[in-house]
């Protein structure tokens, strides 16, 4: 056989042996989920007169009238006022603070502590507002919300107390929730997607006490963790991750309080999704890049190690999807008969891929008990077919993390806003199509393989071409 179709064969096997890596995380975490009894959250039996000073940031930038709302909501929080500061971290556009500080102090009541700050600059961009907001403020405790949440009233009282007796916690997260779920079919998946994260995933982490991260939102920090884990650093795209890893590295731990919901919202859009996950892609990426080196050179036990590569490097199922395809692709067109091991080897990790995904899908629905509800199955399957429409996105933000020192930070785009990239589907779209029609011409018994692919591609595709649908924003359900 060919030198050039066996080394093709043998790099294909080390990524089909990296994508079954992947798999079989999920599928621990899932058995952890199932199989161990979640920690008793310890939390501190304080009376008022003794709580400690806790400072809410909200980083916005060009957020609106979502912007007030944020506010609003946290002067509702349930803790004594004298020890209640509410920070406005605006890096928006310079003409509309004004308007911005006007319509934030009309809805928050004298009484509270507000501090409307804006820095002048977008360097280190949330990171560094979020560091500019500590320095104007000497409290213990700090609760980050992103502008498109809601915390309900009790969310100090649930997450602090735990900070409080524990003092080997650097944070504690609550869960998300999706105020606009059901806006959409793509909210419907997002929604499925992120309950897996947070029901399976992070909860999983939490009862196994592994290294988990903060999630960037709806949660509460020990200011000393910051501190002792080396502040926000604005040198990647995902600060939370960074911040977190940098925690556990120096011994700190994590906490979920999973029955905490903090409703959020989702991207309704194809394209402000896909520049979602490409910003998030690119930021894991930067993390595992920056801090690899480190935590394998440390002192760490090697299953601390292992764990946190894994949750950095989980960006590289889109880089390993297109590896495989390419390959696969350029195999086909040199008429390879693949050896019996590697055909075999490729099936088994279809089939096992597939089965671990869908069933940490259902977990996640079946520990929220939403397993019951109308149009699950469809939500499922979409929930395999819609992130495969991200590979050539995400493969490109893997690509620029490690090879391009661009930074560009923005941010999702909310409900009402239109995407002003030039991105329109096309890319998916081509790909979508031409894909299948290649495969079916050189090989068509290996067509089926890049159904998910193509089903994926051409959905993302439509999506983009069609255009942003009309924006629905919901009412913010009390438990949700």
């Amino acid at each position: 056989m060919h030198g050039l179709s066996l080394f093709l064969q043998f790099a294909l096997c080390l990524v089909l042996v990296s994508v079954c890596t992947l798999s079989v995380q999920l599928a621990c975490l899932a058995w952890v989920r199932v199989f161990r009894r979640a920690p008793a959250l310890k939390l501190a039996d304080t009376d008022d007169a003794a709580l400690p000073h806790v400072l809410v940031q909200l980083p916005v930038c060009n957020e609106g009238p979502l912007a007030v709302r944020v506010a609003e909501a946290a002067a509702l929080l349930d803790w004594p006022r004298d020890r209640l500061t509410i920070q406005i971290l605006d890096d928006g556009d310079s003409a509309d603070h004004d308007a911005l500080a006007e319509a934030v102090r009309a809805v928050v009541p004298a009484d509270v502590d507000l501090q409307i700050l804006r820095r002048g600059n977008r360097k280190g961009f949330k990171a560094g507002n979020l560091a500019f907001g500590l320095s104007h403020s000497t409290a213990p405790f700090v609760a980050v919300l992103d502008a498109d949440f809601v915390p309900p009233a009790d969310f100090l009282r649930r997450t602090v107390p735990a900070l409080l007796a524990d003092t080997g916690l650097a944070f504690v997260q609550a869960r998300w929730g999706h105020a606009n779920r059901t806006a959409n079919w793509l909210t419907r998946v997002q929604g499925v997607l992120l309950d897996s994260h947070f029901a399976v995933e992070q909860e999983a982490r939490f009862r196994a006490g592994m290294p988990m991260s903060f999630n960037g939102s709806a949660g509460v920090w020990n200011r000393i963790a910051i501190e002792q884990g080396g502040g926000w650093s604005g040198d990647t795209l995902t600060e939370d991750l960074d911040l977190s890893m940098r925690c556990m590295m120096a011994g700190w731990r994590g906490a979920m309080v999973p029955d905490l919901v903090v409703p959020g919202e989702l991207p309704q859009t194809a394209a402000a999704w896909r520049a979602q996950q490409a910003r998030w892609t690119k930021g894991h990426a930067q993390v595992a890049r920056k801090l690899l080196p480190t935590i394998w050179s440390s002192a760490m036990p090697v299953w601390k190690k292992t764990a946190m590569t894994l949750q950095m490097c989980q960006f590289a199922f889109y880089m390993l999807a297109f590896a495989s395809a390419a390959i696969s692709l350029t195999l086909m067109y040199m008429g390879v008969v693949y050896l019996a091991g590697v055909a075999i080897l490729g099936l088994v990790v279809t089939l096992l891929g597939l089965s671990c995904s869908l069933f940490y899908l259902w977990l996640g629905q079946r520990m929220l008990e939403r397993h019951n509800e109308p149009r699950l199955i469809p939500s499922l399957l979409l929930a395999v077919v819609f992130p495969s429409g991200l590979i050539l996105a995400n493969t490109r933000a893997t690509y620029d993390a490690f090879f391009s020192t661009h930074m560009d930070f923005n941010r999702t785009i909310r409900v009402g806003e239109t995407y002003k990239g030039r991105w329109r589907g096309t890319p998916e779209l081509v790909a979508g199509l031409l894909l299948p029609v290649f495969a079916l011409a050189e090989q068509p018994i290996g067509a089926p393989f890049f159904f998910f692919a193509v089903a994926g591609l051409v959905s993302i595709g439509v999506m983009g071409v069609a255009g942003s649908p009309k924006p629905v924003r919901q009412q913010i359900p009390s438990g949700e």
